[in-house]
């Protein structure tokens, strides 16, 4: 009877789970946990898509396509790349970007210059879905 059970659960989950991945491939995916901290690159927490608080997953998060704006935190690790002393928080303007459907986007704060005027939000990768490799 378990096993029953386990199976008519699987079917009812795989239209579900088909139909995510339809409407994956019409969205864009953005990804900012990534560190690489030999590159100058930090994690970004958004908190901000066009100009609208949000709470989003740094893990990845979906996002019509299109052109938007974002912003957020980052916590910089400097042993990597020397700073410039100066103040400690820095308003940075943020990124805007055209996003297309079915690609992952990985964002960072870009820390690499010495001076702190310099350090922005980048889209430091872009992957396309499976169907365009």
């Amino acid at each position: 009877m378990k096993c029953l059970t386990v199976l008519l659960v699987a079917l009812l989950l795989a239209p579900l789970a088909a139909a995510t991945a339809a409407d994956d491939e019409n969205l864009a995916r953005i990804v900012t946990q990534t560190a690489k901290p030999a590159e100058c690159l930090a994690p970004v927490a958004i908190l901000q898509i066009d100009r609208r608080p949000v709470s989003v997953s740094p893990q990845g998060f979906t996002l019509e396509p299109g052109h938007h704006t974002m912003n957020g935190r980052a916590l910089v690790n400097v042993d990597n790349c020397p700073v410039a002393r100066g103040l400690e928080n820095k308003a940075v303007p943020p990124l805007e970007a055209d996003f297309e459907a079915g690609k992952t986007y990985y964002v960072g704060f870009d820390h690499s210059s010495k001076n702190r005027a310099e350090w922005h939000l980048v889209i430091w990768k872009t992957e396309p879905s499976a169907d365009e490799s």
